[in-house]
């Protein structure tokens, strides 16, 4: 039996404070709900590392559509590219090249956006090496990029680096494995009239008060002269520049990062709902600084331009749900990361999706998603 656990009136992650300075939307019977229910096995193509998984996927998976056929990127250290008419009936994967991005760097296509005039906008999220030790390349500490394809993403251009942490925001005596500093696991989409394309993003930084899920914007004026143009959401204000600037999380940590008992969301993955007439953010809970999963977490907002109106989250699944309805597997293996909601009927996407989507972890998909707008009653 699948362990399904939290509706939009769900509990949130126990805190040992749980008071905000920006009360949310929280309201019972105001706000969204959802459900999950079984369903046929999707298993994305993915990356082949035939040491652990024929099927890696290490970050969330962007899609858009061109005609009659779909196209779906998958990342583990470099990007591949699938399509075909749709979800389930994908070919071969294949590589992906940068362009002036050198292909031997590693890096992570985590959002994209089809233009109107057939160019293809993505944000990639690269690790450098040498954050801290010599030639090894963890912990590090993510930036975040802009590129541009005119071939349906099988070529990409580098546009430059549009957010990024400040240089001396990293603390190499972390606990983390992961990240020392930076900036990443993110999503971007843009908004309803076609003003901003909006990040949401993952804080990884040395000061506890930045930490957590941030937010900054860029205008879809300025998506082919990126640089500099990039701001970020501090005191109230989009306000701080994208590189290099200050933030204010619109979810910030409960526990520090860097000492090992990390209380912290992450890995923000936003889609426009149709249904709900409204976006939903999907995020990772992580109870220590290995980023082991507490559960999986949804929050809703109308309004991309005010930060302090996203809802509290509310859980999707628990850990012994996610690995067991996600994975099938025991509760000791498996990670539980990258959740995403991606719209089935042709046209949707990971960023635009109906009532009824597939609801995916690390690639795979055995569960539906089915919103719910306040006040309707499960089906």
């Amino acid at each position: 039996m699948f362990l399904i656990t939290g509706f939009g009136s769900g509990s949130g992650p126990t805190r040992p404070d749980q008071s905000t300075p920006n009360p949310r939307p929280r309201a019972e019977g105001t706000l969204p709900s959802f459900f999950l229910r079984p369903a046929p096995l999707i298993q994305m193509p993915g990356l082949d590392n035939t040491d652990y998984n024929p099927h890696q996927i290490d970050s969330n998976s962007p899609a858009h559509w061109d005609g009659d056929t779909f196209y779906l990127f998958n990342s583990w250290l470099h990007p591949v590219r699938t399509s075909g008419p749709d979800l389930l009936h994908l070919g071969a994967p294949i590589p992906v090249h940068m362009g002036k991005v050198n292909d031997r760097l590693w890096t992570w296509i985590e959002s994209t956006w089809k233009d109107d005039d057939g160019t293809l906008y993505g944000a990639l999220h690269y690790e450098p090496d040498n954050v801290c030790v010599a030639n090894d390349h963890l912990p590090t500490a993510p930036k975040i990029g802009w590129i541009r394809s005119l071939d349906n993403g099988e070529t990409w251009w580098n546009l430059g680096f549009v957010l990024a942490a400040d240089p001396g925001s990293i603390r190499c005596d972390t606990k983390s494995p992961w990240d020392a500093g930076g900036e990443g696991d993110f999503s971007v989409i843009l908004d309803r009239n076609k003003e901003y394309f909006y990040f949401f993003f993952s804080s990884y930084v040395k000061d506890f008060s930045e930490q957590g899920v941030g937010v900054a914007r860029l205008r879809y004026a300025n998506r082919d002269n990126p640089l500099g143009k990039a701001w970020k959401w501090h005191n109230g204000e989009f306000s701080e520049p994208g590189v290099g600037g200050l933030l204010t999380p619109i979810f910030p940590a409960k526990s520090d990062w860097h000492e090992g008992n990390a209380d912290i969301f992450w890995g923000p993955a936003i889609h426009w709902n149709t249904y709900l007439n409204t976006y939903v953010i999907l995020l990772n809970h992580a109870i220590d600084s290995k980023m082991t999963q507490e559960g999986i977490y949804a929050t809703f907002n109308s309004d991309l331009s005010n930060p302090k109106g996203w809802s509290e989250p509310r859980r999707i699944l628990d850990r012994e749900g996610i690995l067991k309805a996600i994975r099938g597997l025991r509760v000791d293996q498996g990670t539980g990361w990258y959740p995403e909601v991606i719209g089935m009927q042709k046209g949707e996407t990971d960023k635009l999706c109906g009532r009824t989507g597939r609801f995916f972890m690390e690639g795979m998909s055995r569960l539906e998603i089915v919103f719910l707008k306040p006040g309707e009653m499960k089906e």
